[in-house]
Order: structure tokens, then sequence, then C-alpha cells
């Protein structure tokens, strides 16, 4: 059912955990003047949990008959989003404190988790307008 706004924002939650793989999270300059890219790829939990959120949303996409479940995962979806999130500041964090780093910043594959928490509570709060319209044409009958 992809004429519906939440199957948008589903896909590019999608889109978002697929680019966040190839895309670095932070960048860092080293006390020798090189500069690193972290990547998604390099940490296990990060890689994981990343996939994992891309196939759920697209799981999700296609129980469109069943709105409860749907819900219930995005529910799931918006949590582990959170916890991408929360992953990544850490991440950051302990790589930024390791003795031959100088400078860390944070690169744009860093913001694909917040969007893809954003999109998932998009995603949510469109689903839920729609079980309720269902609710109320039911009653009208």
């Amino acid at each position: 059912m992809i004429q519906r706004i939440q199957s948008v924002y589903l896909l590019l939650a999608v889109a978002a955990s697929y680019e966040m793989i190839s895309l670095p999270l932070f960048k860092a300059t080293l006390v020798s003047g090189n500069v690193t890219t972290f990547l998604a790829t390099e940490s296990l939990p990060t890689f994981a949990i990343a996939i994992v959120v891309g196939l759920l949303a697209l799981v999700t996409i296609f129980l469109f008959k069943n709105r409860k479940l749907q819900m219930k995962l995005l529910l799931l979806g918006i949590l582990l989003s959170a916890g991408l999130v929360a992953l990544v500041v850490y991440m950051f964090n302990s790589f930024g404190k390791t003795p031959d780093v100088a400078k860390t910043s944070y690169s744009w594959g860093a913001l694909l988790p917040i969007a893809m928490f954003s999109l998932f509570i998009l995603a949510w709060s469109n689903i839920r307008k729609d079980e309720k319209l269902i609710k109320s044409l039911d009653r009208l009958r």
C-alpha cells in the first residue's frame, strides 16, 4: 500500500538505514595529522541494529492490513532507532577519549539514526490516525 504517507515514511527509513551503512558516522584527526573515518560496518552492534531497523521498516510496509501489528513493530523500530542514536553518541565519545585522537567531529551519517527515529514516529502517528478514522467509521454504521 504505497499510496499511504506512512509507507513513504517507512521507505525513507529503509533508505536512511542502508545509507547509514555506507556513510561515515564521524571523523577523527589523529595526533599524527591523519584523518580517519568511522563507518557503521566497523562496529558489529551498530551494523546489526542498522540492518535490523531497515528490515523492520521494510517488513512493516507490507503489514498494512494488520494495523495493530504494524503499530507494535513501529514502536519496536522507534526503540531500536533511539538505541542506535545512543550507541552512535556513546561510540563517538569513547572514540574521542583515546589518547591518539586529537579532534573528533560528527559526519552526515550520524544524522541518519535521528532521521530514522523521526520517520518511525511520523509513520506511527499516521497509522494511529488511520486506526481512529476506521473506528469512527465503524461507529457510524
